[in-house]
């Protein structure tokens, strides 16, 4: 007997190396998941957007939909969208088809690329996305819904050499320092700089007055004031989906903060946590810079023609997404080595824009909820592929062809 296919049972669920989210019922799309798994629980099945660990990612698996989500597994009537990195493999797509059918009594199943599915949640289907992870920052060109393979890029720089680039910068405080070591219940390490980094409002990206000593502020300078005016010409208010400029404004040089009872003070380096983004020798890694490995996946995208418009719609996402300042410094840098001239050309940007989830989510439309545009997304596309069987793996497609079916139904 089919199963009819109810929007309140469609169950979605993006993993992460660090976070995996999850949820069901697909009839209201506007709210966060309400599934938020700590992958340090499952031994980290996945790292650096491989898979290290079939058995552990299936038992996360197996506890999200018969745990929290109580599903019957003997009566399952919940098809499941897999938000997956762009680095997973056919062979691991025919693996989680294989586990989701004979393991999970699934109905349907459908695999989905996650920096589709975050240009989905902003509302566009061209740009470029850029996933700053715990592991690594992933760059990617999608033009009209297709993912341009030849323009994706990997730096290993994210959320885990940030924290541990911040603890140096804490451990040269020398009075914080003290204070931890008058305390015999709490330790200066990378668990404190995490929590500290977390916080919102504590660590931004400051443009101006780290580049003193570089040599490159006068070029940043100028850009950020060719940028403003620019800025003031072009008027946004036909983007409505792009985000608003960031101002940082006055911040105090020092803030406190609370940490398992104690109070600390943390100094204006704060500020500087994501350097390594923009300045890999910061922290020993041969790699390209943000801003470099963005102009090189461009470079590569094709038609040649169609680079301009990507730099109007370029979508951050991730755990460090929402840090204030961090799309003005990328904007900042990008800017120095597009092309420039005083009349807008064909291969001239008219405008570098960063997008975000639209103004009709009146719940997700809030700044700290940038970083679930993906989820959105795959939730958007949940509701459209589960309404017809031809658009997703059902079961009685694994019956007839097995695990290969899954290159059948391709996103």
């Amino acid at each position: 007997m089919s199963i009819a296919l109810r929007e309140e049972n469609f169950v979605v669920i993006n993993v992460g190396s660090k976070y995996t989210t999850a949820g069901i019922g697909m009839h209201d799309t506007n709210k966060p998941p309400n599934i938020i798994i700590n992958m340090d629980d499952f031994n980290h099945p996945i790292k650096n957007n491989v898979i290290v660990n079939w058995k552990d990612l299936e038992e996360c698996w197996h506890h999200i939909l018969f745990k929290e989500l109580g599903i019957k597994k003997s009566r399952n009537e919940s098809p499941v969208l897999i938000a997956v990195p762009m680095q997973w493999t056919k062979l691991d797509h025919e693996r989680i088809t294989q586990i989701f059918f004979e393991n999970f009594n699934v109905p349907g199943v459908y695999i989905a690329p996650q920096p589709l599915l975050t240009l989905f949640g902003c509302g566009t289907v061209s740009g470029i996305v850029v996933d700053i992870g715990s592991e690594t920052t992933d760059v990617n060109i999608i033009v009209d819904s297709n993912i341009q393979l030849q323009s994706t890029f990997s730096i290993p720089i994210a959320g885990d050499v940030f924290d541990n680039y911040f603890l140096q910068l804490l451990k040269k405080d020398t009075k914080l320092v003290q204070q931890f070591e008058s305390l015999p219940d709490v330790e200066l390490n990378v668990e404190f700089a995490r929590y500290v980094r977390e916080l919102p409002g504590i660590c931004n990206v400051s443009i101006g007055h780290e580049l003193a000593d570089n040599m490159l502020a006068a070029e940043l300078l100028n850009a950020m004031e060719e940028s403003e005016i620019v800025d003031e010409i072009l008027d946004d208010e036909q983007n409505p989906k792009k985000i608003e400029e960031e101002e940082i404004g006055d911040v105090p040089e020092v803030v406190e903060i609370e940490y398992k009872g104690h109070k600390f003070n943390i100094g204006p380096y704060r500020h500087d946590v994501l350097d390594p983004l923009f300045s890999p020798d910061l922290v020993n890694i041969d790699s390209p810079s943000l801003p470099e490995t963005m102009r090189l996946s461009a470079m590569n995208c094709e038609p040649p023609e169609i680079r301009p418009k990507l730099w109007e719609n370029i979508a951050i996402t991730g755990g460090c997404c929402n840090t204030l300042g961090l799309a003005r410094r990328i904007k900042t840098e990008v800017q120095l080595f597009l092309p420039h001239s005083e009349n807008s050309g064909d291969t001239q940007p008219r405008q570098l824009s960063f997008l975000r989830i639209a103004d009709y989510f009146t719940v997700l439309k809030d700044k700290k909820y940038q970083q679930y545009s993906t989820w959105l997304g795959a939730e958007i596309v949940a509701k459209l592929v589960f309404i017809d069987a031809k658009n997703y793996i059902s079961k009685v497609d694994y019956n007839e062809s097995g695990p290969s079916v899954v290159h059948t139904k391709a996103y």
